[in-house]
């Protein structure tokens, strides 16, 4: 390696000695600051305190000062200057800046001074300075981890200065992301001012999607919780009031406890836990109540109802009197309405291959041409809770396989994927029963090595009825053929929106019709009874064997039909 030159020797000397004389003279600098001896100028703060300074120095550096203190304004004639609206710290900050172009011994070391630099900094045109202290913001939100209690009151800092929120609107949004990460706490909630709450809960509002009805969601109802947690807070003054009311609201465990349990009474599946009537607690809490609901009326807007299942609704919050009536009614009116618990299973009209035809009533598909593809039924399966089950009734044999499985898309919006391309259990996101000439099997997606495993009987016949349950509760599915059940073919499915789905197939036969869709409830739990000899039709037969409860329930598309005409029959039909 060669030895530097002596140029080059010469070059690093001087540059260290420039370093070295650029730190004294900021040295030097910093002591003039705040220093009675080299000032000519008071300014009297909003804090009562006051900070001097030299007129050239500050005249020098911010065009607003020049123009307060030289251009024949008012100030220019004080020899005490006020500025009410800014405290000595933040004047120190900026004085510190002018004086020396850094801010060491007056950085502001909290969210709450570092939006007052900003703020004064605007005030002064000093950009500069502005973004000096936007980057300390940006690495204590982004680059350093944050404690959900730390990101509370950040954001409730952030919201008390909205002109600087809205330009700079990255670190509230990135605030409200690490906040709504894991489910708020009172210890969390106690942080957030009123508008930091209502803008975290403007920013986290599940839109209804254009092209379908609300889905059901457990995080709705944990929303409406956090709402009621959070006005406890903020209308009393007792350190731990939201254990007041935190009995008669039941977390995510206890809550999807409750909407799998179907033996718990109709009454309050909390009264347990909750305080008695009479007791302290209970008074304290219906002491509270008419300021809790007075507090939610403002925020229940942010919540969607309908997205909450009934049972809580019935269960939870009604008994808890704190939502004003009309929008309670509101979401059990639209439950009454808009969730039925029988559907007509149909194809959906562009959501097939090319090769494929609808036929009547779109309960039909069939392969009119060569080709593989897939079809999927017009049924979104969009609720989180619920068993749905339908059948798949082999009319004619397909060419090769057959196909019989789910859909998977992330919203209802999503763009419709190459139907004509590979067949279901080929797609990321299709899982199928499928029958060839190797057996019955079932796809398992994402899992190298082991793409297939033997699954319950052959469907490969006229008339093979193949009933498909998809358990939204524990997110897995399994199969029925001919009224055989069959254990569970997948576990931990992913949270999306499922459709009913086929493959008939690469050649030209095979036709399928889908029946009616049923949404059930998890069964109860086995228990011994007594054999009950019923009318003539059932004699003998266990009214708890699957088979006579299957049979009691699965009606025919002809039955619906008819039902539909004439509903006076369904009831003889079913039973």
């Amino acid at each position: 390696m060669e030895a530097p030159s002596v140029k080059a020797r010469i070059m690093e000397k001087a540059g260290q000695a420039q370093a070295q004389a650029t730190a004294d003279l900021v040295a030097d600098q910093r002591k003039m600051l705040n220093n009675l001896e080299f000032s000519d100028v008071v300014f009297l703060c909003g804090d009562g305190l006051k900070v001097h300074a030299c007129r050239i120095v500050l005249c020098a550096r911010s065009p607003v000062l020049k123009s307060m203190l030289m251009n024949g304004m008012v100030e220019s004639r004080l020899s005490e200057i006020s500025l009410p609206e800014i405290d000595s710290p933040v004047l120190l900050s900026i004085f510190e800046f002018l004086y020396t172009g850094t801010m060491v011994e007056h950085a502001p070391v909290s969210w709450r001074k570092a939006f007052e630099v900003i703020s004064a900094a605007r005030f002064f045109l000093l950009q500069k300075l502005e973004e000096i202290v936007w980057e300390f913001l940006v690495d204590g939100t982004f680059d350093t981890p944050i404690d959900m209690t730390v990101a509370a009151s950040n954001l409730s800092v952030a919201m008390d200065f909205p002109s600087i929120s809205d330009s700079m609107e990255a670190i509230p949004l990135e605030l409200v992301r690490i906040l709504s990460s894991k489910c708020l706490e009172p210890v969390h909630l106690r942080n957030l001012s009123g508008k930091a709450f209502q803008f975290f809960l403007s920013k986290t509002k599940k839109e209804v999607e254009e092209t379908g009805s609300p889905i059901l969601s457990l995080g709705e109802y944990l929303r409406f919780r956090q709402i009621i947690l959070w006005c406890t807070c903020h209308v009393s003054e007792e350190e731990e009031a939201e254990e007041i009311v935190r009995p008669y609201l039941p977390d995510a465990k206890k809550a999807l406890h409750l909407l799998k349990d179907q033996n718990m009474e109709f009454a309050s599946p909390i009264q347990d836990a909750c305080p008695e009537e009479g007791s302290s607690q209970y008074e304290q809490f219906s002491l509270l109540k008419s300021e809790i609901a007075s507090s939610v009326a403002s925020l229940i807007s942010m919540v969607d109802l309908r997205r909450i299942h009934p049972e809580l609704l019935i269960k939870v919050i009604e008994p808890l009197e704190l939502i004003p009536c009309v929008n309670f009614m509101d979401a059990l009116r639209f439950h009454a309405l808009q969730r039925p618990r029988v559907a007509k299973g149909t194809w959906e009209e562009g959501a097939h291959a090319s090769f494929y035809r609808i036929g009547r009533d779109r309960s039909v598909i069939e392969k009119c041409d060569f080709g593989t593809g897939f079809a999927r039924a017009s049924n979104a399966i969009c609720q989180p809770y619920g068993i749905y089950e339908w059948d798949i009734v082999i009319e004619e044999l397909c060419y090769q396989f057959c196909e019989v499985g789910i859909y998977k898309v992330s919203s209802l919006s999503s763009g419709k994927p190459n139907f004509n391309g590979a067949s279901l259990t080929q797609q990321s996101t299709g899982w199928a029963l499928r029958m060839d000439d190797r057996g019955t099997l079932i796809n398992q997606c994402n899992v190298l090595g082991f793409p297939w495993m033997s699954y319950g009987k052959k469907f490969g016949y006229a008339d093979a009825r193949v009933r498909v349950s998809l358990d939204m509760f524990e997110r897995s599915c399994s199969y029925s053929i001919d009224r055989q059940k069959f254990g569970v073919a997948w576990n931990s499915l992913p949270e999306g929106i499922y459709y009913p789905a086929v493959s008939l197939g690469s050649g030209t036969l095979g036709r399928v019709r889908i029946e009616l869709m049923f949404l059930t409830r998890p069964e109860k739990k086995k228990k011994k009874k007594k054999k009950v000899n019923v009318k003539k039709k059932h004699v003998g037969q266990n009214l708890d064997d699957p088979s006579f409860e299957e049979s009691r329930v699965s009606l025919s598309l002809g039955a619906l039909r008819d039902a539909e005409q004439q509903p006076e029959q369904l009831e003889e039909r079913s039973s």
